[in-house]
């Protein structure tokens, strides 16, 4: 098995490989009794390529990302035969015999096509926050048909394998690609050059991999008089946050973030208080722009104003939010109910690579 030579192939300015003159010695080369394969054919195999892969050049135009998804293509190939198991291994039916009574060992493109195949990986990127993750799906998709299932992450997040797909010898690097689809977002990566040639969800790469540090951040303690008429105390801060395009409703999200955005999830260490009492405070974020965000989740329970995080959705080309506190505090109830309030406590956050 031989890898074409890239002078025979070439490949346009946009990235197309171009059929030229290594079509025209290719066909030239092959007896009229050699077996050609189904056109189009494509999967995944598990059989060992006799080649030499071109590396993919990493970079973030060559990944996709999801929840537990980090998928690259690694490494590309044009080949100008496939050994008669690797084309079993697709599903391809060959005969044992061509019609001179000698034995197949070697298969060859249908008419105008060419064989590609590339190495593939894909591990969990391990976004916060860690835990259960949706199921993502792999496939490729030829022309916009799915022809081969490569591999779902409710099988595992680490995944590694080689595929091999028939194609017309001058494709386009978005006509056949490795697809996966996460709650129900589409993103791509060609199978001729290994770049991302679609997502749902591009704006996802202007915020993976930042952190959140937190600034000056404010404390607050102060005690009043609770409903059984002893002294109680309110206190707290915000003492953690993270952003993220992905947040299941478990964690306060839906889901992807909406276009354009990405989740801000806040934890306020917070004292829980008598359940005779109603502790009302709020938080909210103030951004750059002047610009109010409210929490999309409501994160208090009986006892604690900020049970869960507060989770907000904002601008993905954010870089700095201050979190605001109101301490609130409602004793007892109707018309008789004392209502507590104080200053509002900050938090400065600051968002970066």
């Amino acid at each position: 098995m031989a890898l074409l030579a890239l002078t025979a192939c070439g490949s346009d300015t946009d990235g197309h490989a171009s059929a030229g003159d290594g079509e025209d010695t290719l066909r030239m080369s092959v007896d009229e009794n050699a077996f050609r394969a189904e056109p189009d054919i494509a999967g995944v195999t598990s059989m060992s390529l006799n080649t030499r892969f071109d590396k993919v050049e990493d970079s973030d135009r060559a990944r996709v990302l999801a929840p537990g998804v980090d998928l690259r293509i690694t490494g590309v190939a044009r080949l100008d035969t496939l050994d008669v198991d690797v084309y079993a291994d697709l599903g391809g039916n060959a005969p044992s015999v061509n019609d001179e009574g000698e034995p197949i060992e070697e298969v060859y493109p249908a008419e105008g096509q060419a064989f590609f195949a590339v190495e593939y990986s894909s591990d969990d990127p391990q976004w916060e926050p860690r835990g259960d993750i949706p199921d993502s799906v792999a496939s490729v998709v030829i022309n916009g048909n799915d022809v081969a299932e490569v591999f779902s992450t409710a099988d595992g997040t680490m995944q590694r394998g080689t595929i091999v797909a028939s194609l017309p010898a001058d494709s386009a690097p978005d006509a056949a690609v490795l697809e996966v689809e996460t709650a129900g977002k589409f993103q791509s990566l060609s199978l001729l050059n290994g770049k991302r040639v679609n997502s749902d969800v591009e704006h996802i790469y202007d915020v993976v991999d930042r952190r959140v540090e937190i600034g000056k951040a404010e404390e607050f303690e102060e005690t009043f008089t609770g409903w059984a008429g002893g002294t109680e105390r309110i206190a707290g801060s915000v003492v953690d946050a993270f952003a993220t395009p992905w947040l299941d409703r478990g964690n306060g999200g839906d889901g992807w973030a909406g276009p354009g955005k990405t989740y801000l999830s806040v934890e306020v260490d917070w004292v829980d208080i008598s359940g005779a009492d109603d502790d009302e405070s709020t938080v909210h974020l103030e951004l750059d722009n002047g610009k109010t965000v409210q929490p999309d989740n409501d994160p208090s329970s009986l006892v604690n104003a900020f049970d869960d995080n507060a989770v907000f959705q904002i601008p993905a080309t954010t870089q700095h939010v201050t979190v605001v506190v109101t301490p609130q505090v409602k004793v007892g109830a109707g018309s008789g109910a004392k209502v507590h309030k104080w200053d509002p406590v900050k938090a400065e956050l600051t968002i970066a690579k």
